[in-house]
């Protein structure tokens, strides 16, 4: 028997020769990407190195200026709490101050090496021997030099006389502040610090380190303007004889108030940083390399196996041929079945997952098949078929719908092989039918969403344009054409610089090359002149894909206009509220101006003898004078809230007292009226709390006024006050104030909080207002965080209920809350000059105000000098030296303002200056302030509001003469 030869082929050999080939440019391939990858992987060590080196520098110099703070606030406080009488007072006191300065020995041992306190007449040293003895000694305050050493940081309580000298140990505080670090074995942690570079080793401060002196002048650049920074460069440790390519990291801080600026410097070999990985990876690309040339070689013998395999096989190869063929029509498509026929028409098999696609038995499906096909269908794949056999054409493929056993209709694609014989006889062909339902709807969802599309474009009447990215038309949809500005016949094709105008294509060219150029929406402005006139239009740009750009342009005449108009409309109501706003000022101004005379004079006429008519007529001009007052307030607190300028001014303040001050000032209407009136403050009620307090007394005011007015004679009325606590000082304060008054209908009580509202708005009401009182408090109440709710039965009473937020203050213990007492209204002090002497000038130009002056003047005792306007009031004060000068805001010549600024330059803060004004807004005051005024007093004036000043200023001049 002969041997089979099983050696390959030339063509084969010279194969396997190409796949050695090829596996070596694989092998040199991985060799170079491996490196590559090495290059990366080291760069990447590099920057995870420098940023956690970066992070400890960060951390290191934030936790040596967070620790000197710390030292240097424990030494602020500690010399604001002495007296210069501390070493003659008792033991206790000195026992108390000796332990204060241990423990801030303690608190600071690395960093504090020795501390003097300087009293008035001795210093008294603390420090600690070697032995860790705590050592007190005391001497002459001469025996101290004044001198500051190195390192010697000084605080002062100027209003005791009492200095504190403290001597910082800073080389001791950096080493114990850098042993937290660990830089590795090669890592350096040095100080920078007024140009020198300085390490931490063996408990000093040591020289002896060199980076690159380029570096060195860029750090201490970075340094100079607080700046952290990054380097590469060479490191030398000339202590250790060391040298290396380093990483620099370094980060400034401040030790305030020593004027030195530091920096820590982190510094680690850049070769340790990187040694790991190249060893790491030199081993792994090796072992890759191995595993790769052991995958050729199995490969080459696989590759050899299988060609000797195939060539013992290819006596089967029709059929093998035969099986790939059919295997590839089986993956051809997914969710599908295949079939034969013979030359007949007639399905010979079919397979199984027919049931699954359409429903049929295989068997049912290969016998009546055509049954589930349309007549119109099956004629026209007669036709089809009848075609591609003519032609002799390989396979076919076409749709149809096939009726399933559920009665639905189903889209299905065929795709069928045909065979022929030698000579050409069609012999059969077999198919794979494919279930393309899915595909067929979202086919025609989107003809229908053009369809739709294409009637949204028809219904739009803006001009619409496709180009290309040349600008060339492709396609336009006008529905308008006396819209246009140039005609569009024979336009595709052409750019649209040859059909515009040339004013007109130079502007849309470039906003279409920006829409290229950026690839987002460009949008330009233009207007034309059409037969129709003048018209501005708006046209956007973008693009429909990589090859289309579409542009719409809407006609926006009408919107400009309409623009043009609202701003001229939005400019006049701009205009038209300052005038406002000025018009109530000059009105605040020129009604309290007069005011101050009328009610200013009433106190004093007061104090005359008067009979009881007289004294019934003078309070009946007082509460209307009064009455006008609160009527312009509630304008002008209106007005600003109308114009969202009211602001809120917190303070902190007796809550408790502040309420029952407020309830009092009704005490007159309730006995009056003979009211059972009553408060109740609820458990969690602070006794202090920050807030506005005047916003709060115009609600109550507001509120509890009402409620006394519609109350009738022998009525009651509760205030209840409740509190809740949120968030440690945080507090919402529940107001409830409840009568049973007139009530108000279910109908008005939506509009009680809105402006001018009245109730009884006849001419012959009994209860008078303007209407604005529950509005403004309202407001307030919102800006205060809170809500007004009013719930009524007309005729039984009301009950007005709001919330508001504040703070709770909590007094420390070794401080105290002055309330400065109001004196009673109409109180004047006879002769008041005696007591408090002071040198008085008056700057006024009224008349009446000059009267009501003099004549309060007289009583109090004291003589005075006028001046007419701020620039004689500025001479005045010039040429003779006043305690007190009482300023209006509003005079010829020069204003008070303008005239405080001069007096303030001339003579600082030596005069008290206290601005009188009819200008009651928050700003006029602010200013005033700002100014250098040192008090403001609104119009009409109050007797008690001018002793008040006379009084702080004559204290403070006398304590002043105490001190000096």
């Amino acid at each position: 028997m002969v041997p089979k030869d099983y050696s390959l082929p030339k063509s084969e050999t010279g194969l396997y020769r190409i796949l050695v080939v090829l596996g070596i440019f694989v092998v040199f391939l991985i060799t170079f990407l491996g490196m590559a990858f090495f290059q990366v992987l080291n760069e990447n060590q590099i920057n995870s190195s420098k940023a956690t080196l970066n992070k400890q520098a960060e951390l290191a110099s934030k936790q040596i200026e967070k620790r000197f703070t710390a030292f240097y606030d424990d030494m602020s406080f500690f010399v604001n709490n002495l007296e210069p009488e501390t070493y003659r007072n008792s033991d206790s006191e000195i026992l108390a101050f000796e332990k204060r300065a241990r423990r801030i020995f303690n608190n600071h041992r690395d960093l504090l090496d020795t501390i003097k306190v300087l009293f008035p007449d001795q210093a008294v040293i603390f420090h600690f021997d070697n032995r860790n003895n705590f050592i007190k000694s005391k001497l002459d305050i001469q025996q101290i030099n004044p001198a500051l050493g190195k390192n010697e940081i000084v605080v002062n309580n100027k209003k005791n006389q009492v200095t504190i000298r403290a001597f910082v140990d800073l080389e001791r505080f950096f080493i114990d502040e850098m042993t937290n670090y660990y830089l590795g074995i090669s890592g350096e942690k040095l100080i920078f610090c007024d140009g020198k570079l300085r390490g931490t080793h063996q408990q000093k401060l040591k020289d002896g380190f060199i980076i690159e002196e380029d570096i060195l002048n860029q750090l201490a650049v970075q340094v100079d303007e607080g700046l952290k920074g990054d380097f590469r460069g060479k490191f030398i440790n000339e202590n250790e004889k060391i040298e290396f390519e380093s990483l620099i990291q370094h980060y400034p801080f401040s030790l305030y108030p020593l004027e030195s600026k530091f920096t820590t410097v982190f510094v680690v070999d850049r070769n340790v940083v990187t040694t790991g990985i190249f060893s790491t990876y030199f081993y792994l690309i090796l072992a890759l390399l191995a595993l790769l040339a052991l995958v050729i070689l199995i490969l080459f013998k696989s590759i050899k196996n299988s060609q000797i395999t195939n060539s013992v096989l290819s006596k089967n190869a029709d059929e093998i041929s035969e099986l790939f063929r059919r295997q590839a029509l089986l993956l051809h498509e997914t969710k599908g079945f295949i079939y034969f026929q013979d030359q007949n028409g007639k399905m010979t098999s079919v397979g199984s997952e027919v049931k699954k696609i359409l429903g049929f038995e295989k068997e049912d499906f290969a016998e009546n098949f055509k049954k589930y096909i349309s007549k119109s269908d099956i004629h026209r794949l007669g036709k089809i078929l009848s075609e591609a056999i003519s032609h002799k054409k390989d396979n076919i493929s076409f749709e149809v719908d096939f009726k399933t056993k559920s009665g639905k209709l189903l889209r299905t694609k065929i795709f069928e092989t045909l065979e022929f014989d030698a000579d050409g006889n069609f012999l059969g062909n077999v198919g794979i039918c494919t279930d393309i339902q899915e595909k067929y709807e979202r086919e025609q969802e989107i003809v229908n969403s053009e369809n739709r599309l294409r009637a949204v474009l028809n219904s739009l009447p803006d001009l619409i344009f496709i180009y290309d990215n040349e600008g060339r038309y492709l396609d336009f949809h006008v529905k308008d054409k006396s819209l246009l500005v140039a005609p569009l016949e024979g336009a595709i094709g052409k750019k649209m610089t040859e059909i515009l105008p040339e004013k007109l294509a130079k502007p849309i060219q470039q906003v279409f090359n920006n829409t290229i150029k950026s690839g987002n929406m460009q949008t330009a402005e233009y207007e034309v002149d059409i037969p129709s006139g003048k018209r501005l239009f708006e046209a956007r740009f973008f693009r429909l894909d990589n090859s289309k750009v579409m542009s719409i342009a809407r006609d926006i005449t009408g919107q400009k206009l309409w623009e043009r108009g609202l701003m001229e409309a939005k400019k006049a109501a701009e205009q038209a509220n300052l005038a406002k706003s000025e018009f109530l000022a000059n009105m605040s101004h020129e009604i309290r101006t007069p005011m101050n005379g009328l009610l200013g004079i009433i106190p004093l006429m007061e104090t005359t003898s008067l009979d009881s008519s007289q004294k019934e007529y003078l309070q009946i001009i007082k509460d209307s004078g009064e009455s006008l007052l609160n009527i312009i307030k509630d304008i002008l607190d209106y007005s600003k809230i109308e114009s969202g300028e009211m602001t809120l001014y917190k303070s902190v303040f007796n809550f408790k007292n502040e309420i029952e001050k407020t309830i009092k000032i009704f005490s007159g209407l309730i006995k009056e009226k003979n009211l059972q009136f009553s408060y109740r403050f609820g458990e969690m009620v602070p006794d202090f709390v920050e807030l506005d307090k005047e916003k709060l007394r115009q609600i109550l005011i507001n509120i509890i006024g009402n409620a006394i007015k519609f109350t009738p004679d022998g009525g009651t009325i509760s205030v209840d006050i409740s509190a809740e606590s949120f968030f440690e000082k945080n507090v919402i304060l529940n107001f409830e104030v409840k009568d049973n008054g007139i009530g108000i209908p279910s109908d008005k009580i939506e509009m009680l909080t809105k402006p001018f509202f009245q109730l009884d708005s006849s001419n012959t009401k009994k209860h008078q207002g303007t209407g604005l009182g529950l509005a403004i408090s309202q407001k307030i109440i919102e800006l205060m965080g809170g809500e007004l709710t009013i719930k009524s039965d007309f005729g039984v009473g009301s009950v007005f209920s709001f919330s508001i937020f504040g703070k709770i203050w909590i007094k420390e213990d070794n401080t105290e809350e002055n309330i400065p007492e109001e004196e009673e209204e109409g109180f004047i002090w006879k002769n008041m000059a005696q007591e408090y002497p002071l040198r008085i000038l008056l700057a006024e130009d009224n008349s009446t105000n000059l009267l009501f002056m003099d004549m309060l003047m007289a009583q109090l005792g004291y003589g005075y000098d006028v001046a007419r306007n701020g620039s004689e009031a500025v001479r005045k004060v010039k040429e003779s030296d006043y305690d007190l000068v009482l300023m209006d805001i509003q005079m010829p010549v020069m204003n008070g303002l303008e005239a405080t600024k001069i007096i303030r330059k001339s003579k600082g803060r030596k005069i008290t200056i206290v601005g009188l004004s009819a200008n009651a807004f928050q700003e006029d005051v602010d200013l005033a302030m700002e100014i250098g005024m040192d008090s403001y007093i609104t119009k009409p004036l109050k007797i008690n509001e001018i002793t008040n000043i006379i009084r702080t200023c004559a204290e403070k001049l006398a304590i002043k003469k105490e001190v000096d």
